[in-house]
């Protein structure tokens, strides 16, 4: 599978997502920071959905980059080690596993200064 464009997505769109690397089962993405992403008006924090967004999109990708084509999240699970604060954010995605009916993969979001601030993994269905 060639690397895909995020233009097709009004979501990935909107989240301005660019492409860093891609490679069979690993992808980076970053996400430029924006003004809407914040928690609150007063807040200097990521809304924590935007981080989770994020870690679907990245294991998404990675998978896709073994099986060919994007895939349906079955589960996600997000654990946030500390707040993103305003900056770039960076995701790094690894497949961990291409089954027959579910793929599994592992990512790590990192703000600017390279500190990690968020963990997660996904279950995607296996594209029939």
């Amino acid at each position: 599978m060639d690397r895909p464009s995020f233009d097709v997505s009004p979501y990935q769109r909107f989240l301005g997502l660019e492409w860093i690397r891609w490679e069979p089962g690993e992808v980076e993405i970053r996400l430029p920071f924006r003004e809407e992403f914040l928690r609150a008006d007063d807040s200097d924090w990521y809304h924590g959905g935007v981080v989770a967004a994020l870690i679907d999109i990245a294991g998404d990708y990675a998978l896709a980059t073994r099986v060919g084509d994007g895939l349906p999240t079955v589960d996600l699970r997000v654990d946030w080690l500390r707040p993103a604060r305003k900056g770039a954010l960076l995701a790094v995605g690894r497949a961990v596993k291409v089954g027959r009916t579910v793929c599994t993969a592992d990512v790590e979001v990192r703000d600017e200064s390279g500190q990690l601030v968020a963990v997660g993994r996904g279950t995607f269905a296996t594209p029939k």
